[in-house]
């Protein structure tokens, strides 16, 4: 399977996202569904959930397009996730808005040094409607947080082409569609995004589209710069797993890219001295408060993540190119994470869990396609 051109899954984001917009803006389900049958629309998001999969089965040998396929059934799947986390926080969906909303007036320096989240939360309620009104609340949160999701899974599937086999590349998409129903924290929107914008940045690096990666992270650091930091780290660790010392050019990107994360936030609590840290503990010394405290939850991320860790203990022999890809990034993430954040929300660990998707689906994709071509290479069953 050939790599997606960055202008397909451009386009395939943007085209759905579009989709969506006008799915709500126009309120096409209340009029195709009329009073009783209204309900049905809530079907819907269950049978977008287990489509992909029979699709999957019922046309892989037929499709002439694989790419195709996959970047449609990873919009499905962010379109599944997106309806499911908007009926699991019905009753907290107007926190999550207002929370996010908050961000954009407020002097903490959490919110200074990530307004774009704000800013999209702030214009999809205008485009929606008054988040206030009744329905628009739900439109409006699926409407937003589909626009992260589904770029976080077209990320996943496309670094997946250039890593993975065909099978591996199934089920690690799969295994992240899993991950992103945990990832779902109460009153807090963009659950997602933090693993896509990592995920797609690699995607763009592993692939050499250096040019796209800095003007990538260049907006992603207005949202999350701890993702473009994390990201840069494949620069390195790709040529180490080559064997060689990496370019002028991979040098050149990575100090960029650093660059980016760390000036970013800086210039911004410039633009705004009188930023109330108080979010960020450990700039007010307490150093030890919370990484105590993610020491004792460290064992709910040792609980989510038993099955796909022992499926990469026991499959996982040498060092990989996915690894070496992949890994790096995902644990200069979580440490960043460990320092300064919380482990008891685990959307914030979601990058290193989608690391060991990676590496977990390589091990077990190798494991099927070797028992899928044992009896194909047995003459007696010829």
């Amino acid at each position: 399977m050939r790599t997606p051109s960055l202008g397909l899954v451009l386009g395939f984001w943007l085209v759905t996202n579009i989709l969506v917009i006008v799915w709500w803006r126009l309120e096409i389900s209340e009029r195709w569904l009329p009073g009783v049958l209204r309900y049905f629309g809530i079907a819907i998001y269950v049978m977008v959930a287990l489509v992909p999969p029979l699709l999957l089965f019922w046309v892989r040998k037929s499709f002439l397009n694989p790419v195709v396929l996959g970047l449609l059934i990873s919009c499905c799947l962010a379109l599944s996730i997106t309806a499911h986390e908007a009926n699991l926080l019905r009753e907290q969906m107007q926190f999550s808005l207002d929370h996010e909303r908050e961000f954009a007036h407020l002097g903490l320096v959490e919110g200074i040094i990530r307004p774009l989240i704000s800013q999209i939360v702030e214009t999809y309620v205008q485009v929606m409607g008054d988040d206030h009104l009744r329905g628009s609340t739900w439109r409006t949160h699926v409407a937003i947080n589909y626009m992260f999701d589904s770029l976080a899974f077209l990320g996943v599937f496309a670094l997946g082409t250039l890593l993975l086999s065909p099978t591996s590349r199934w089920l690690c998409l799969l295994t992240f569609a899993f991950y992103t129903q945990i990832a779902i924290f109460p009153g807090r929107m963009g659950a997602v995004f933090i693993a896509g914008g990592l995920f797609w940045q690699l995607f763009l690096l592993v692939s050499r589209r250096y040019p796209a990666a800095i003007i990538s992270g260049l907006i992603i650091s207005f949202a999350r710069t701890d993702v473009v930091f994390a990201s840069a780290f494949v620069l390195l660790s790709l040529p180490a797993f080559e064997r060689r010392w990496p370019t002028t050019k991979e040098w050149a990107v990575f100090a960029v890219l650093i660059g980016i994360s760390l000036v970013t936030p800086k210039f911004l609590i410039w633009m705004h001295p009188e930023a109330n840290f108080k979010s960020f503990l450990v700039t007010q010394g307490d150093y030890f408060g919370k990484m105590l405290g993610n020491l004792l939850s460290m064992k709910l991320a040792i609980a989510v993540a038993s099955p796909v860790l022992a499926i990469v203990v026991v499959t996982t022999c040498s060092m990989t190119r996915t690894i070496a890809a992949v890994v790096p990034a995902a644990l200069v993430h979580v440490g960043i994470v460990f320092l300064i954040a919380d482990f008891s929300e685990t959307r914030l660990i979601i990058p290193a869990l989608a690391a060991l998707a990676f590496v977990a689906s390589e091990g077990l994709g190798k494991l099927l396609e070797a028992g899928r071509c044992e009896p194909s290479q047995n003459p007696a069953a010829d």
